[in-house]
């Protein structure tokens, strides 16, 4: 019980009052790359000197793994580029020449192709990702395989199943939502700052000029009404199948004759308490 308590606490501080993501910052200038870690520490890597593999942990998705060597070939650091898939798959290959070629630049002309492929742009380093946002990339899991990982704009269709998964995705949903509250944006010192300014007249520089994307579009009437009648029906939807599980406990316990809390639920629900 002790060993449980721990692993769950330990859990709960990678997710709550922590950081909302843990940044990587690539400068193509002198060749360094800067990672906030777990740990929320800096460490700095040269580009050129990392051993770049594929690799993946039992049962978990495949990423891009950069390794910092020493000269008998033992890991002594490593970080992961932040896309993941379920296999080896030309989605990692992309993401990795994306940096590979942006670090490799040599003239404006690679820099404009580089920054021509990029199509849209979570700000999450400026701000906190609003409740729409949390919604559309907690559904993302929910969608039919494709490849399209950054900005899936052609292949977002739901998979039939994410409706049984309703009161689970409900769950995840609140829980993104409580780890974005409690923590914060990371920054990186002043010292990292200094050594990547970015030039007023960059035209490279997409904070100014960000690609125009149909996620971040205005939303209307119509789609905040859809996500009220949403949130109401996978609560309700969550409700029942929390107290269907608290039924079926009980119903396994000797000796126990327990109220059904599903039709307690129901019944406070449709004011037969009245």
């Amino acid at each position: 019980m002790t060993c449980a308590r721990g692993l769950i606490l330990r859990r709960l501080s990678r997710e709550l009052f922590t950081y909302t993501y843990f940044p990587i910052r690539f400068n193509r200038k002198n060749g360094k790359v800067y990672v906030i870690g777990n740990d929320k520490k800096v460490e700095t890597y040269d580009w050129k000197n990392l051993n770049i593999h594929m690799d993946a942990e039992v049962n978990a998705p495949w990423d891009v793994r950069c390794c910092d060597v020493d000269d008998n070939g033992v890991i002594q650091r490593t970080f992961s580029l932040p896309f993941r898939y379920q296999r080896v798959h030309k989605v990692l290959y992309g993401h990795f020449e994306f940096v590979n070629r942006y670090m490799s630049a040599k003239d404006d002309k690679e820099l404009a192709e580089v920054a021509s492929s990029i199509r849209h742009i979570f700000p999450v380093h400026q701000r906190k990702e609003t409740f729409k946002e949390s919604v559309q990339r907690s559904l993302l899991e929910y969608h039919y395989d494709f490849d399209d990982t950054e900005f899936p704009e052609k292949t977002l269709q739901l998979d039939w199943l994410f409706v049984i998964n309703i009161p689970f995705w409900f769950l995840k949903l609140l829980g993104r939502r409580l780890s974005i509250l409690t923590s914060k944006t990371p920054h990186f010192p002043s010292d990292i700052e200094s050594q990547c300014p970015i030039d007023p007249n960059d035209r490279f520089d997409l904070n100014e000029n960000p690609p125009v994307s149909a996620l971040v579009k205005p939303t209307t009437v119509l789609e905040k009404a859809f996500y009220a009648i949403m949130i109401a029906v996978v609560t309700l939807a969550s409700l029942s199948v929390f107290a269907l599980i608290v039924d079926i406990i009980g119903a396994m316990r000797p000796h126990g004759d327990y109220p059904s809390f599903f039709k307690m639920l129901w019944d406070v629900l449709l004011f037969r308490w009245l």
